[in-house]
């Protein structure tokens, strides 16, 4: 298959995550408390996507590798990083810090407002 259809088992089996920087991508990660290494679409319009991106980063619960900055040797050595268990426990931790998990219900609270 080229898609996974339950994302939650997914990033239950993952150690960490290697993907884009979509908006739902990088909720879906601090959801799951999901550590990352994100590469945001280099052509995204007002290169929306680092700007995510940095949602996780600046927690430290990602790290941002930018596709015009890669190289073999570096990204080698950040796997190497991301494979200590501590390092990834404290990433999933500040992951899960950041998460708005009620998100659905702050919307529609706000809706209700403007409603009424």
């Amino acid at each position: 298959d080229e898609f996974i259809d339950d994302m939650q088992a997914a990033y239950r089996w993952a150690d960490n995550v290697i993907c884009r920087a979509g908006a739902m991508t990088v909720s879906e990660l601090a959801a799951a408390a999901q550590p990352a290494i994100l590469i945001p679409f280099p052509y995204a319009v007002d290169d929306h996507q680092t700007k995510n991106a940095l949602f996780l980063v600046d927690a430290g619960a990602a790290e941002l590798v930018q596709q015009r900055d890669f190289q073999v040797d570096a990204f080698c050595e950040l796997l190497a990083k991301l494979s200590d268990r501590g390092t990834l426990s404290r990433m999933s931790e500040r992951a899960r810090s950041i998460a708005v998990l009620d998100a659905g219900d702050r919307v529609a609270d706000v809706l209700m407002e403007v409603a009424a």
